[in-house]
């Protein structure tokens, strides 16, 4: 397409929101971008884009939950008897997450998503090497602030990937593929923690064949205890180390990734560029050559080729006030004027409440675990123990007894069952339940959500999934307090299995997909950059939770307040996906051959939904806590009136009274309900419902 020239220097400015029937787009835009997804929804799976953003979102997840690895002997090395110390080290990774999230959101919105794609990888690049060579080994006092600083920066690297990661593949897919791209990248989360633990596997079981590991006894005798340490010291720095590996490999396929077409022509006005990058990635089209592509206003628009680019008729466009990106004017009629935050509102409070319970089980829950494992309850440290005593007379246990003044187990020995258990076993116990426990459940969620992507209502199925573990909570929480410290334990540790299934078959990936689609492509990952930042406070508040309960309660069964508590949580997400969030697909009836009605469920594509509220209202939607429910009980009235009949055999609230409005509430939601005197509708912002 030609070029085109900009009359003023505003024309350069990024253009913003363009309301919620696209009239901030001229009409010669408008038939661009109808070209452009028409372009787009030719292709279903690309490898190339799925493989640039699942090699960093899984670098990112390896060295987030790599924590879960390196901690139990980062504790043995450095701060055997202090456990602020990892929640220290957690605290500011996720806070590093917060700020790369809301900060890479936003400059990929104001400078384009492949500017910004690429330098997150850096930046956990350099901090990877920055912890693994964190001192020069045992001994450095200085260890923990720097170790936490370059946790800190590797966590702005980690969070900035959310947003980045999610939209390019959301923008760059078909709408058909859409959702199973997206899903599959996530896949790499659940897929990214079992690599870190197996990583942390073999790296340990190569230092037992190279020195025995297990024959020294290490924790519990000290009488090798500094080659102990410095064999346990290399450990965690290999398993950090090895993260910098994908993020070197991933880094290098996106110098050639482009922005995508919807962006370059909506956001930067430049339609020759959209069209030419559009065509970089998929190729040109096959009818191409004829030169017809369905415009916006359904007609065809001739086109030729020349040279990888298309020449257009350039129809005189008019002048009309352009509002422009992140001006307060703009962002004052986005999210006030026309009531985008309902959106917002949903997508962060319920990645805020998802996260509090998903982090609460899956950061740092070396403890919680055993606990869950353990058959039998805590042994004391008593002389009975066999470990007491070692012929050299070196045994470390007495000193941790606290009738010798000890301060009771170390922080590294997680399984208060086996006190006798050396750094060695505990590290191989604490794999072997989180794969079991964690990671295989978790993995099997996302890949089912895979496949199921396109045939389960998004928005209905995160309300649904929401409330399911809301009750796997509870009914967990019940099954811990009848089986916990029994032969029964494995009861607990199928419901806690189960729950990660579900996490990821449901809310977990929902929460991450959601945000990538329903926000207009000008504050696109501002949005999901702030959405996921709600969702990182919320697992700061799970790991403070924890703690907290852990330092505080101390019950042998306190496992089953948490899981009471987060089933609370979950309930709020249900109730916050139910009331603020759209629809993201609609169902359709294609005909069959036998002249029967199919129903199927047909996704909507980025421009519909980038209509926000607005838009949405105008379909039929409702939204907020109160309207659903007027909504609601309206529907449910309605349906038991029909199915009453009156004495001269009309069926009850269909027939032609003069029905009601319900006065007072300001609003602009609609509802079309079925036919006759069952529909909602909304007049001057009154919700009318049906006569009675």
């Amino acid at each position: 397409m030609a070029s085109r020239m900009y009359p003023d220097p505003e024309r350069k400015r990024n253009r913003g929101y363009l309301g919620e029937d696209s009239s901030g787009l001229p009409p010669r835009d408008l038939q661009d971008r109808q070209q452009l997804r028409y372009e787009l929804d030719l292709n279903s799976w690309n490898l190339r884009i799925w493989g640039v953003a699942a090699s960093g979102f899984l670098t990112d997840s390896y060295n987030l939950f790599a924590t879960n690895v390196i901690l139990a002997t980062l504790s043995f090395v450095y701060f055997p008897h202090d456990r602020w110390c990892g929640l220290i080290i957690n605290l500011f990774t996720l806070l590093g997450s917060v700020v790369g999230q809301l900060l890479f959101g936003y400059l990929a919105d104001k400078y384009g998503r492949t500017k910004l794609y690429g330098i997150e990888l850096v930046l956990v690049i350099v901090s990877t090497i920055g912890v693994a060579t964190t001192s020069t080994g045992y001994g450095d006092i200085s260890f923990l602030a720097l170790f936490t600083f370059w946790r800190f920066v590797m966590g702005i690297g980690i969070g900035a990937e959310y947003p980045l990661s999610a939209v390019i593949t959301s923008e760059w897919s078909s709408t058909s593929s859409r959702a199973t791209m997206l899903s599959s990248v996530f896949l790499m989360q659940p897929v990214g923690q079992a690599v870190a633990q197996l990583v942390g596997l073999f790296v340990l079981l190569g230092e037992d064949r190279a020195h025995q590991l297990h024959d020294l006894r290490c924790g519990i005798d000290t009488l090798h205890e500094e080659e102990c340490k410095r064999i346990i010291d290399g450990i965690w720095r290999i398993v950090i180390g090895s993260g910098a590996v994908p993020a070197i490999l991933a880094i290098i396929f996106r110098f050639f990734l482009y922005d995508c077409g919807l962006y370059t022509l909506e956001v930067k006005n430049k339609p020759g560029n959209a069209f030419r990058d559009t065509q970089r990635v998929y190729g040109a089209p096959e009818n191409e050559s004829n030169g017809t592509f369905p415009s916006s206003n359904g007609h065809m628009v001739q086109t030729t080729a020349n040279g990888g680019t298309l020449t257009l008729p350039s129809p005189p466009e008019p002048d009309s006030a352009t509002s422009f990106q992140f001006s307060l004017s703009d962002l004052y009629n986005f999210f006030i004027r026309d009531k985008n935050w309902y959106y917002l509102l949903g997508t962060s409070m319920t990645w805020f409440y998802l996260d509090v319970s998903f982090y609460g089980f899956s950061l740092d829950n070396r403890g919680t675990l055993s606990d869950l494992w353990a058959t039998t309850h805590a042994v004391p440290l008593t002389p009975d123990l066999w470990c007491w005593n070692s012929p050299t007379n070196t045994s470390a246990v007495p000193s941790w007894a606290p009738s010798n003044g000890g301060r009771g187990l170390p922080t590294w020995q997680t399984d208060a069952t086996q006190p006798c258990n050396t750094i060695y076993e505990t590290l191989i116990e604490q794999t072997k339940q989180y794969l079991l426990t964690v990671s295989l459940a978790s993995i099997a969620g996302s890949a089912c959500f895979v496949v199921f992507a396109n045939r389960i209502p998004r928005r209905q199925w995160l309300t649904a999934s929401f409330g399911i573990l809301t009750v796997l909570f509870l009914v967990t929480g019940g099954v811990y307090y009848g089986v916990a410290h029994t032969r029964g334990s494995w009861g607990t540790v199928v419901c806690v299995a189960v729950c990660h299934f579900m996490f990821n078959f449901g809310a977990n990936t929902l929460t991450f997909i959601i945000p990538a689609e329903i926000f207009p492509t000008c504050y696109r990952c501002t949005c999901h950059g702030i959405s996921a930042a709600a969702g990182k406070l919320g697992s700061i508040v799970a790991v403070l939770i924890v703690y907290g309960i852990n330092a505080g309660y101390k019950s042998t069964t306190r496992q089953g307040l948490v899981f009471l508590l987060f089933a609370t949580f979950m309930a709020l997400g249900a109730l916050y996906s139910w009331a603020y969030l759209p629809d993201i697909q609609r169902v359709v009836h294609d005909s069959t051959p036998d002249g029967e009605l199919k129903k199927r469920l047909e996704t909507r594509s980025l421009e519909e939904l980038g209509g926000g509220y607005l838009g949405a209202v105008a379909e039929g939607q409702v939204f907020g806590v109160r309207n659903k429910w007027a909504v609601m009980k309206d529907k449910v009235r309605f349906r038991a009136g029909r199915g009453r009949k009156t004495s001269d055999g009309n069926e009850g609230g269909t027939g032609g009274g003069e029905g009601y409005a319900r006065r007072g509430q300001n609003t602009d939601h609609v509802y079309r309900g079925g036919g006759g005197g069952g529909a909602v509708n909304v007049v001057n912002g009154t919700i009318e419902l049906p006569a009675r």
